[in-house]
Formats: C-alpha cells, structure tokens, sequence
C-alpha cells in the first residue's frame, strides 16, 4: 500500500510513492506496468519525501523508522543517514532559501538542519510543550519563519533568528 506520491517539479512524468514497508519507488507515468528503482533504506512506513528546490536530483525521506534519509535520485544507495532521536519522524521540508537547510518534525520536537554546517546534528532544536505533539512543518517563502502544526489543529509561527543560512543554491 502506497501513502503519498511526490512528482519531481522539473519533470511530472517521474514521480516517487513511498510505502509501509519503508521503500521508496520511482515511477513514470511513460511505464505505469513496473517501477523505474526501487530505494530501500527505511526499516519503517515512509512518511514523506522531500525534493531539494535546488537540485532535481536530491530528496530527503523521513519515516517511522525514526530516520531522515539524503538521496540521489540516480542512485538507490542513500547519501546519508539522519537520526537525532527515537521518534518517529513525521514531515520534513527543506528551505527555500538554501540548499543545504532542511527542518524535520517528529512527536517531540522540531529541528533545523544545515548540512553545509553539520551533517551530525541539528542547528536548531526546538520541543514541544507538554502534551503536544508536532505533526507538520512549513517553511515560509518570504520570511525567515518556519510554521509547526500539532496534534490540537494549532499553527505556530517561528522566527529563525541568527541563522546565516549558506548564501549557496548550489548542492
């Protein structure tokens, strides 16, 4: 059983489904009879993936499995492995702003990544306050904001503050 499917912005031909048992496939409309590759990385559900707005070839997939996961997609070897803590991870999203800077939301907490700074552990570590749970993350396109929704339906608004995020677009 397939969750979501995710079609490449440069071309909405291939698109990647992930499905419960923690693979990704990407797929074309083009041969709707089998799979074009087969990424297997993820030991859980795949949640959501994440296409870098930068780069056509670069995705992120986050899952159950309490893992973040950097691929290419001509490659279904991952590039790396993300996992700061033991939750599930539910959304991810990468910036609009950088190529290197990403945001990921599991039960507990929300995290910024910049992989031009680290690739070991978050920039930024937020938690959630006693009872709330976060379930979705949302960079905002013209301000240095991230928007967190939680289980109780709530939107809150964060100022990035202090983050000089890489002046690059380039992965």
């Amino acid at each position: 059983m397939f969750y979501n499917i995710w079609i490449l912005f440069q071309n909405t031909n291939i698109y990647l489904a992930g499905t419960e048992e923690g693979h990704i496939h990407k797929c074309s409309c083009s041969y709707n009879e089998q799979f074009l590759e087969t990424y297997r990385a993820h030991k859980g559900p795949v949640y959501k993936i994440a296409w870098n707005p930068f780069s056509a070839d670069m995705f992120l997939s986050c899952s159950a499995d309490w893992s973040i996961i950097l691929w290419r997609q001509d490659s279904v070897r991952p590039i790396l492995t993300f996992s700061s803590t033991t939750n599930v991870v539910h959304d991810i999203m990468w910036s609009p702003k950088s190529a290197f800077v990403f945001a990921a939301v599991n039960e507990g907490r929300v995290e910024i990544w910049d992989l031009s700074v680290s690739t070991l552990d978050p920039l930024i570590v937020t938690f959630a306050n006693p009872g709330v749970k976060f379930t979705t993350v949302l960079f905002a396109r013209n301000t240095d904001c991230i928007l967190i929704g939680d289980n109780n339906g709530i939107v809150s608004v964060y100022e990035l503050r202090n983050m000089t995020a890489s002046d690059s677009n380039k992965v």
